[in-house]
């Protein structure tokens, strides 16, 4: 199966996805599984009490995690190494873990690549101020727009959008100093 018929970790996603809708899931059914668990697991889980356990998801709660981690991934200075410490996370069902660690790891790198090249375009489109900056100092403005790059989400569609969350970012107090005070 190619990338394009859905073939690597996306399809792999996508496949489970459609099994647990079915109802095909191991864990969905209680079929053998982490749903169900072996019987020294679950005597350890009960005696652990259930605060121990990481709460059961919803398949929606599942994927909208699972969609979250991959975005915060994209703006990691590591991205395949989020991914991984991602892809432990107790509370996701098996099929989306297994999904985090099948990710082609060229493939998450160029994707958090585009993701960054995307931002800084959309922002330098949208904010005269950030374009101006970048024209004075280069250097001082790609450090100011990492650190932003790493942490603001990337919610925004259009270059108005990110100009926005931009200057959020840099009225904030823990923005840099020289991003606060424009010269």
């Amino acid at each position: 199966m190619t990338r394009a018929a859905g073939g690597g970790a996306a399809g792999r996603a996508a496949r489970g996805r459609a099994g647990e809708a079915r109802g095909g899931a191991a864990e969905a059914r209680g079929g053998a599984g982490e749903a169900r668990g072996g019987a020294g697991e679950a005597r350890g889980r009960a005696a652990e009490g259930p605060a121990a356990r990481p709460a059961r998801l919803t398949g929606a709660q599942a994927h909208a995690r699972y969609e979250a981690l991959v975005a915060r991934a994209m703006t990691a200075e590591d991205p395949v190494a989020a991914l991984r410490a991602a892809a432990e996370d107790p509370a996701l069902p098996p099929a989306l873990r297994r999904a985090l660690l099948g990710a082609d790891e060229d493939g998450v790198r160029m994707s958090a690549l585009l993701v960054a090249r995307l931002r800084f375009e959309r922002l330098l489109r949208g904010s005269p101020e950030a374009e101006a900056w970048f024209d004075r100092d280069p250097a001082d403005f790609s450090a100011a727009f990492r650190r932003y790059h790493a942490e603001v989400p990337p919610t925004a569609f259009f270059p108005p959008g990110e100009a926005r969350l931009f200057r959020r970012w840099m009225e904030a107090p823990s923005a840099p100093t020289r991003a606060r005070r424009p010269r």
